[in-house]
């Protein structure tokens, strides 16, 4: 990992967050995404140099085609992208009725 540029959505807290500090400490460059910008300063803080924090939501076309494009005009490159952005539900899915046919 070391000098790779990597972009990882979903990086302001969990595993995004976790991921960042491993690539980080094994010689990545981190450009952290996620929407909660003072989280992310927060985690760009931490990591120190070799890390950019960009706001992004990832449901918005328009703040991925921005996150790639700084990531682009700051480091020329981007060689991984990690889309771990996401949510999950603290409850069970719910199970659909089934249906059963009689032809």
């Amino acid at each position: 990992m070391k000098d790779k540029i990597i972009v990882i959505t979903g990086a302001s807290m969990g595993i995004g967050e976790a991921l960042a500090n491993v690539c980080h400490a094994r010689g990545a460059t981190i450009v952290l995404a996620a929407r909660n910008a003072e989280a992310l300063a927060a985690v760009a803080g931490r990591l120190g140099e070799r890390a950019l924090a960009v706001p992004t939501d990832v449901s918005r076309r328009e703040d991925n085609e921005r996150l790639v494009q700084q990531t682009l005009a700051q480091f020329g490159r981007l060689d991984v992208f990690v889309a771990n952005a996401g949510r999950g539900s603290p409850a069970c899915p719910r199970s659909s009725p089934t249906t059963t046919s009689t032809t």
